[in-house]
């Protein structure tokens, strides 16, 4: 399925540090920038210099780098906001420029009026655009916000020059055809592009941002790792890969994909599960015999999302066969023959090693059985097999 064109920007150096816990060096943020870069990300979002004192910095390194043009450089939407980030004399290419449009934030947090909030943000967009800034209106907590005035807000915004309007999932609350539903009545009422920027505080992320794509949203907010607040942020290789298997995009280099998350894994300090989409090491690991027995003809049969597609090297079939609770017959004859021993499927041996196996997790193992345990098991069972049974004293 081909549609319209399709930009990621992607917020694991603003949203995903925003993670307890989740810390990165000016260095790492350097080569995160850039790893996104090589992979085709189309914005870099970053926090403002002004906000925080090592995106100063950072900036800094990455206008040495060229990537001028890709930061999405994130404020308030405040004019004082602006005026300190352009003072710092650093170049950026555009800016984002955030308000809290639902009604319980502006009565409770904000504690201003509908007409206050717009008028703060028209100010900051069109001084924004006096400085020739490409300019992102998020609206946050956009879900919630009454649709009469979310439009009246965004349109208020285009007026005064606003290129595009985020549309924010804050709370990661909808689901996906809620989302679609939303976002196709949006395009109607407003003319400048729509971006969404859905958290996955309900696992939805990936999901909701699919979906508003093929309702008309041109702009998908991603980060690494699903790194970002509570429940963390639409997946960047999750939905790049999805782009590219179910709608044809093939603008971004999914190769890169297991490059960028291992490093940012290692950096965060955060490590995902290995039943992980896209990345996982169980994606290319089997135990079930039936799946294993399935690998074992063709590995096709239940790896659709192949090794090499998102730059991980295609491990040996050794590799991918684990042997554990669920394991079948085809399993241990195979591993047995990898590691030299000829058995047959019928060789009553086989059937006394999976007892064993079993027997293991009914009082509580916890780990796969390694090939060279299940060479053990073999030998053990083959040296009793040769053993004659002693029946009388005499023959003692």
């Amino acid at each position: 399925m081909q549609m319209h064109e399709v930009h990621i920007c992607d917020t694991t150096l603003r949203d995903g540090r925003q993670m307890p816990d989740v810390y990165f060096t000016l260095y790492e943020c350097v080569e995160i920038a850039k790893k996104l870069d090589e992979i085709g990300i189309d914005q870099i979002e970053v926090f403002c210099p002004g906000y925080v004192l090592k995106d100063y910095f950072l900036i800094r390194e990455l206008n040495k780098l060229d990537l001028s043009d890709k930061l999405l450089v994130w404020h308030r939407g405040l004019k004082v906001d602006l005026e300190k980030s352009i003072n710092s004399k650093l170049d950026f290419g555009a800016v984002a420029l955030s308000v809290a449009t639902e009604k319980h934030h502006r009565e409770t947090k904000l504690q201003m009026t509908k007409e206050q909030i717009i008028e703060n943000m028209c100010e900051a967009v069109s001084f924004a655009k006096e400085h020739g800034l490409y300019v992102s209106v998020n609206a946050e907590k956009s879900v919630g916000t009454e649709p009469e005035y979310l439009a009246q807000f965004a349109n208020s915004v285009i007026e005064v020059g606003a290129d595009r309007i985020r549309y924010c999932d804050t709370l990661g609350e909808l689901v996906p055809h809620e989302t679609y539903n939303i976002i196709s009545k949006l395009t109607k009422k407003i003319k400048v592009d729509i971006e969404f920027h859905g958290h996955d505080d309900m696992g939805m992320g990936v999901g909701n941002s699919l979906e508003a794509y093929r309702a008309g949203a041109k702009w998908l907010d991603t980060s690494v790792c699903r790194l970002g607040e509570r429940g963390g942020f639409t997946s960047l290789e999750q939905l790049v890969y999805n782009l590219y298997k179910h709608f044809n995009v093939q603008k971004y280099n999914v190769s890169k994909l297991a490059e960028l998350a291992a490093f940012v894994e290692n950096v965060s300090g955060i490590t995902p599960p290995p039943n992980t989409p896209i990345t996982g090491l169980n994606i290319w690991r089997h135990e079930s015999g039936i799946h294993a027995h399935g690998v074992l003809k063709d590995v096709n049969l239940y790896e659709k999302v192949r090794a090499a597609e998102v730059g991980i090297k295609e491990g040996a079939m050794k590799d991918k066969i684990v042997i554990g609770e669920t394991t079948g017959r085809e399993s241990i004859i195979y591993v047995l023959k990898e590691s030299g021993i000829d058995i047959e499927k019928t060789n009553p041996i086989v059937n006394k090693i999976l007892s064993k196996i079993q027997e293991q997790y009914l009082f509580g193992r916890k780990t796969s059985v390694n090939h060279e345990e299940l060479v053990e098991l073999y030998q053990i069972f083959s040296r009793k097999n040769k053993i004659k049974p002693i029946n009388t004293v005499a023959e003692f």
